[in-house]
C-alpha cells in the first residue's frame, strides 16, 4: 500500500511541476465576437449587428445574423439591378449572400472597411416572433478593388423572425433604389461580386 501511495504522489508531483501551475501567463487579447456581439435577442440587436458585421468584416457574424435555411432565406433586388442581372438574383439563396459577403470583405486590407451606415431606421408589423425593420442605407466603399469603389445608396426592408433557439434572424431583404438619387443600390454590387 506504501508503494502505491508513494507512485501516487510522484506521479502527482511530476504533473504538478511541468504544468507550471502557478506560473502566470501572459494575457489574450478580448474576444471581439462575444463583447461586440451579443446575442441578437431583440430585433435591434440583431440590426445593430449586422450593420457591424458589414463595417468590421465580420463573415461569422455576418452569416449568423441570416436564417440558416437556405430555402427560407431570400433576397429581392432593385428593380433596375434584377432587369439587368436577372440571371444572377433568380437563383439567390443563403449561399450566394455568404458568397457575396466573402467577396466583398476579401476586396480590403486589414487596415481597410466598407462603412455601412444606416438612416430613418424604423420598425413596423411588429409581432411576438416577426417585424420588419425599413431604413435608408449608404454602403462606402474604397478598396483595393477599383471597379467596386462607389457608394451605394438606397432602402432596404428586412424581415426579421424569432428562430426556434430564441433569437432574432434575417429571412428576406427587399432592395429598393430611392427615386429621388442617382446611385446604385447594394443589388448592383451583390451582382458585380457573384457574377
Amino acid at each position: 500500500m506504501k508503494r502505491i501511495f508513494t507512485s501516487f504522489l510522484i506521479v502527482l508531483l511530476t504533473s504538478l511541476c511541468s504544468c507550471n501551475l502557478f506560473q502566470t501567463r501572459t494575457p489574450e487579447e478580448p474576444n471581439e465576437n462575444s463583447s461586440n456581439f451579443p446575442p441578437a435577442t431583440t430585433p435591434q440587436t440583431l440590426v445593430d449587428n449586422f450593420t457591424k458585421s458589414i463595417n468590421q468584416k465580420n463573415i461569422a457574424i455576418y452569416q449568423n445574423c441570416l436564417i440558416q435555411n437556405i430555402s427560407l432565406f431570400k433576397f429581392y433586388p432593385s428593380a433596375d439591378a434584377f432587369s439587368i442581372y436577372s440571371n444572377i438574383f433568380q437563383n439567390w439563396n443563403l449561399n450566394s449572400e455568404i458568397t457575396f459577403a466573402r467577396n466583398l470583405f476579401s476586396k480590403f486590407s486589414n487596415e481597410e472597411s466598407p462603412e455601412f451606415i444606416v438612416n430613418n431606421p424604423s420598425f413596423s408589423s411588429y409581432s411576438t416572433d416577426s417585424t420588419v425593420f425599413v431604413a435608408d442605407y449608404e454602403l462606402v466603399i474604397n478598396s483595393k478593388d477599383n471597379s467596386i469603389n462607389n457608394s451605394y445608396q438606397g432602402t432596404m426592408q428586412l424581415v426579421l423572425v424569432l428562430d426556434n433557439s430564441g433569437l432574432w434572424k434575417i429571412v428576406k431583404w427587399f432592395d429598393f433604389r430611392k427615386q429621388t438619387e442617382s446611385f446604385q443600390t447594394i443589388s448592383f454590387l451583390k451582382a458585380k461580386l457573384n457574377s
